[in-house]
């Protein structure tokens, strides 16, 4: 950053040497070629969106004078931006009391008063004449129940970059950088590993991983033109390649794939722009749809019907699709919504199939409704904002400019509100809202690259709180919240570790402050 070094007597060359040696040998910090920090990033095409520098690209001290000027008061140029890179305090805005979201989370949290309660009087007068606790005044002893309590669920020797509860609750799958996929028992209020597939194909890393609604499955993703089917139960695998069969001539990778509710198909977005779906009854790709300029970031079913998908993509659109009138000579959406000023990273849709939030690049949240799509003119202002973006989330600091863009509205940003305060780089970054069954869904609660866990407020707009750790100082890529467990939530970290947090201390595992720091395998 450029912000001015804190006061006080300035150190040694030695001392700085020395302090540098140290963070060094610790992998705290990497220091860049100075030649090349100013410089316009390589196109996408040929890097990697989840891949950081080569180690060539990293110097090894030349001389003295270089940490000097490294370390002057005004340039830095640490790569650990959860120590370096300064908190960026966004004014919160609250969602609109007229909003039907405000009225039904309201309701759905069993805090709807006076006036505000004959909205819904007609489609509620049973339950609130009733003596018995309302699902809403259940849930209302619950929402506060946030996680507060760190602990270790697992831990690896490399980047761990996705992890999410079934459906039920009873178990968690995750992917890490040593290519195992790790499937967890958490019946019971337990965390136990019962089985390792050694994924196929794999480049980089396990990109995406996700249960089959019926929980025998699991899909996942490489750098790869398959997606690739495994057994969840049982001690021999059935391992299974999806040929989705591209027309791509360069380097091909799925970034992001769900099933459908009924389990016989599989969406999947793609760095070539497009959507793939695959028919697993019929065995074969049956749907490519071009659908963004760019790389395909994220892709998901709206709602229990899977007829209605939602893509978001380093153009910085979301678009909506029917699948009912899906064509690839005609690929049209059925909308799109356009306000963010970089690429979307992820797309969770709430599940009532009206509303869904989009993580992105621009360091912000949207919350948008879906009977309420944006004008071609926000389409035109969102695509050419996103061209004027030439810094490189994966290995540069967010722009100043970006933040002090934040409070400006694109023209034709028809989205419903914005949440904003953590830190979007390095990776695609993973936000959801919190379960209705404890929380109502009162919350929107986000991975960080500062090594935190973000909670929103979706009603006030504020974080009501930052979950961290002294020893999970890099990159936090996915979230999950235990759909049924009030306060119990799992993160996964580019530390290696999966961090389990918990409203109460949890005895039975190891607490993270008590591990010292680890240099982790560099693939």
């Amino acid at each position: 950053g450029d912000g001015e070094g804190e006061g006080g007597e300035e150190p040694t060359v030695l001392q700085l040497a020395s302090g540098m040696r140290v963070m060094l040998s610790e992998g705290n910090v990497i220091l860049m070629n100075p030649a090349g920090r100013h410089s316009r990033p390589e196109p996408w095409e040929t890097r990697d969106p989840d891949e950081e520098p080569e180690r060539e690209d990293v110097l090894e001290l030349p001389h003295l004078q270089f940490l000097t000027r490294l370390f002057g008061p005004r340039r830095s140029n640490f790569r650990h931006s959860s120590l370096f890179e300064e908190d960026v305090e966004i004014q919160p805005t609250p969602l609109d009391p007229q909003c039907d979201l405000y009225q039904q989370i309201k309701y759905d949290t069993g805090q709807l008063t006076g006036s505000s309660q004959n909205v819904l009087r007609q489609i509620s007068r049973n339950e609130l004449m009733s003596d018995t606790p309302t699902a809403g005044q259940k849930i209302s002893t619950t929402m506060n129940m946030l996680p507060r309590y760190s602990c270790i669920a697992d831990q690896f020797e490399a980047r761990v970059f996705c992890g999410s509860y079934s459906k039920d609750g009873s178990k968690f799958i995750s992917a890490c950088q040593d290519k195992g996929i790790y499937l967890y028992d958490t019946s019971g209020g337990q965390f136990c590993r019962r089985k390792r597939v050694q994924a196929r194909d794999v480049g980089w890393s396990v990109l995406d991983v996700t249960l089959s609604p019926d929980q025998e499955w699991f899909a996942y993703s490489t750098w790869s033109p398959y997606v690739y089917l495994c057994n969840v139960e049982g001690t021999q695998e059935n391992h299974y390649s999806l040929d989705l069969s591209p027309n791509f001539d360069d380097r091909f990778g799925i970034f992001a794939l769900r099933f459908s509710s009924d389990n016989k198909e599989i969406v999947a977005s793609a760095n070539d722009g497009f959507l793939y779906l695959y028919d697993r009854e019929h065995c074969g790709r049956v749907l490519r749809i071009d659908a963004h300029q760019d790389d395909a970031n994220a892709v998901a079913f709206a709602d229990e019907s899977s007829q209605v998908i939602c893509s978001g993509g380093d153009d910085g659109l979301c678009k909506v699709w029917d699948r009912r009138t899906l064509s690839e000579s005609n690929p049209t959406p059925v909308g799109v919504f356009a306000g963010h000023k970089d690429g979307i990273t992820y797309i969770d849709p709430k599940g009532d199939n009206r509303y869904l939030i989009t993580n992105s690049k621009d360091q912000s949240i949207k919350l948008w409704d879906l009977r309420r799509f944006s004008p071609g003119e926000g389409e035109s202002a969102t695509l050419a904002r996103v061209g004027e973006q030439f810094w490189d989330y994966r290995d540069q600091d967010v722009p100043k400019r970006v933040w002090k863009d934040m409070k400006e509205k694109l023209p034709g940003d028809s989205s419903v509100n914005t949440y904003a305060g953590h830190l979007v780089k390095h990776t695609l970054l993973r936000c959801h809202f919190s379960p209705m069954a404890t929380t109502g869904q009162r919350y929107i609660y986000t991975a960080c690259a500062r090594g935190r866990v973000i909670i929103y407020d979706v009603l006030t707009g504020r974080i009501v709180d930052k979950l961290m750790s002294r020893q999970c100082q890099r990159c936090i890529r996915d979230v999950c919240w235990h759909p049924f467990e009030p306060g119990v939530l799992v993160s996964s970290s580019w530390d290696g570790y999966l961090q389990m947090w918990t409203r109460e201390q949890r005895r039975d595992y190891v607490k993270l402050d008590s591990l010292e720091p680890r240099r982790l395998i560099n693939y």
